[in-house]
């Protein structure tokens, strides 16, 4: 590494002047002091943690054979306790060393076990697992006279040329081979003068301490390659830590941006899976952003914002547009939206949407256009009032004195009696009219609406029967008085009663549900008559739009007028040609 830096000094000396250099030169010096204090600071480390895993490798492997080994001492125990137990029950003393044969041959059948000897104190084997070694010699390097007389588990490791090492767990056996007094003679020997020797497989315990070997040797070269690394991550630790500083920085500070906008806001990828989504989205659409985040667009957005998403021009583009959307528990909402493309360079890099729940605002920005509306048209109605009913007067009274003068002549009685009727209808339509531009004083005390219902529906009782309409009318048991004006209702009730029934000129059902739900009594009217087109559905309550050829167009307007009076709302939903649905809906005083 020192050989690089007088190539390098040599060509800053060609594009620098001498104070620079000088400046630069000693900033390189400095450098590569620190250089080199963090090559060896890493190359110290790197061997302390060699050395710390050498020991800690060292531990291990003595403790793994600390561990083998009291494994094959306990299960030589085993054994030798198990061998002498049966051989002190056995009932047949004379074929005891037959069955001790038998018995020796069967264990080691097991896959760990080399082989189970029992010799006396002079080193005769009397039983083998396998039955060729019986009186040849074994254990003579061994003090066999003291361990025939020890009841101490010893063991000891044996070489094998042929395969893996054996290890031998042996002690002096107690059996009841001696209680035969020809096995004494021949034997020269007492009960507690025999040795028992287990010799177990060392194949799977030298192949664990291989592979553990194999495993420390791997690890070893991984850390010192890890600090190897280390010595080059000391260059990049300090811009690393600025970059990260000024990543947190403006992670913090977008989060905090995101968080507290107080619009919606949700991001998208180019493959329309979510991947931002504030609290302001989550309100306004009912969603929830931990939820949905990386799910598909189609599967948790409404209709319309994903047909907006879906007019985006395939790079950039923006698109500002009012919604009416159906959002779960809220129901219809009108959203101020703002659809964007985000770019990459030429690159897309997804799409993102703005929201505003605009609802409220809208519906104020109506209200005041329908208050200015009404302020027309009570101006309007004053005067009305004042220049044309009494004309109206004088041309009634006309009229009645021309029908009396002309009793004799039916054609003139008929004419009067159409100026009359024709008055009257204009001064209902005045009337009407001013009532509608009047605020309204209400006369509210508890009520209970079943009984309103009962009255109006006897008011349209003979036009019901005329018309063969039947009229079902159904309660639930839940239900409570509320406040409102009473006569005021039955104008409602009557007037919805009366348009449900002129939809229905063949005949045909009313359907009238009373119900609660939640802090409201909802009145429901449904008819299977002609049903509104749905191009005029939205003007329904504009004063004098009407259908009907002999209408005035004020009954629904006054109908909503009383409704938002009682802090109510009037909903009509109509399938041209199938019906209409009306739900009256009334506040539940609270306690």
């Amino acid at each position: 590494m020192d050989t690089i830096y007088p190539v390098v000094r040599i060509h800053l000396d060609n594009m620098y002047p001498e104070n620079e250099r000088s400046r630069m030169a000693m900033s390189k010096s400095k450098r590569k002091i620190h250089f080199d204090i963090s090559f060896w600071v890493a190359v110290s480390a790197v061997a302390v943690l060699g050395v710390i895993l050498m020991i800690v490798a060292a531990a291990h492997f003595q403790w793994q054979r600390d561990k083998a080994v009291a494994l094959f001492v306990e299960k030589g125990a085993t054994l030798i306790n198990s061998f002498e137990a049966g051989f002190r029950n056995t009932a047949d003393k004379k074929n005891r060393l037959f069955y001790l044969q038998k018995l020796l041959t069967a264990t080691a059948q097991q896959p760990d076990i080399d082989y189970l000897i029992v010799a006396n104190r002079q080193g005769f084997v009397i039983a083998d697992s396998d039955p060729s070694m019986v009186g040849q010699r074994y254990g003579l390097d061994l003090d066999l006279i003291q361990l025939a007389s020890s009841r101490t588990m010893m063991w000891r490791q044996t070489e094998n040329p042929e395969g893996a090492d054996t290890f031998e767990v042996y002690r002096g056996f107690s059996s009841a081979y001696a209680d035969d007094p020809a096995n004494q003679k021949e034997m020269g020997h007492r009960e507690d003068e025999l040795i028992i020797f287990v010799g177990f497989n060392m194949e799977k315990i030298e192949k664990a301490a291989a592979e553990d070997t194999r495993n420390a040797i791997i690890l070893i070269l991984i850390l010192l390659l890890t600090g190897a690394s280390a010595i080059v991550s000391l260059y990049l630790v300090w811009d690393y830590r600025l970059t990260r500083t000024s990543l947190a920085r403006m992670k913090a500070f977008s989060e905090t941006l995101v968080g507290n906008m107080p619009i919606g806001l949700m991001a998208l990828d180019n493959h329309g899976k979510i991947i931002r989504c504030n609290e302001i989205a989550e309100r306004i659409l009912k969603l929830n952003c931990s939820a949905t985040s990386g799910a598909q667009n189609e599967d948790v957005l409404p209709d319309a914002l994903k047909d907006l998403l879906g007019e985006l021009p395939p790079k950039g583009g923006l698109l500002e547009r009012d919604l009416e959307v159906n959002v779960p528990e809220t129901g219809k909402r009108t959203l101020e939206t703002v659809a964007a493309g985000l770019m990459d360079g030429n690159e897309s890099a997804g799409r993102m949407l703005l929201i505003r729940d605009v609802t409220g605002i809208r519906e104020m920005e109506k209200e005041v256009v329908r208050s200015r509306h009404l302020s027309s048209i009570s101006s309007l109605a004053a005067g009305v009032a004042h220049e044309i009913r009494n004309p109206l007067s004088s041309i009634k009274g006309f009229a009645v004195y021309l029908k009396e003068r002309l009793a004799a002549d039916d054609e003139d009685q008929k004419t009067a009696d159409i100026i009359i009727e024709e008055v009257e209808r204009l001064n209902r339509v005045i009337t009407q009219l001013i009532e509608f531009a009047r605020p309204l004083e209400l006369k509210k005390e508890k009520t209970n609406l079943a009984d309103l219902i009962g009255h109006a529906e006897k008011l349209i009782e003979g036009e019901a029967r005329k018309k063969n309409i039947a009229v079902s009318v159904n309660a639930a048991d839940d239900l409570v008085p509320v406040d409102v004006d009473p006569d005021r209702v039955k104008q409602v009730l009557l007037n919805i009663f009366l348009n449900a029934a002129a939809a229905m000129k063949d005949g045909g059902r009313l359907e009238i549900a009373l119900r609660r739900e939640k802090d409201n009594i909802i009145l429901d009217v449904v008819d299977n008559g002609a049903g509104i087109a749905a191009t005029d559905l939205s003007r329904i309550y504009d004063p004098y739009f009407t259908s009907k050829p002999a209408g005035t167009g004020l009954g629904l307007a006054v109908v909503q007028k009383i409704m938002e009076a009682h802090g109510g709302r009037i909903i009509v939903e109509s399938d041209e040609g199938k019906g209409t649905r009306v739900s009256l809906s009334f506040p539940i005083a609270k306690k």
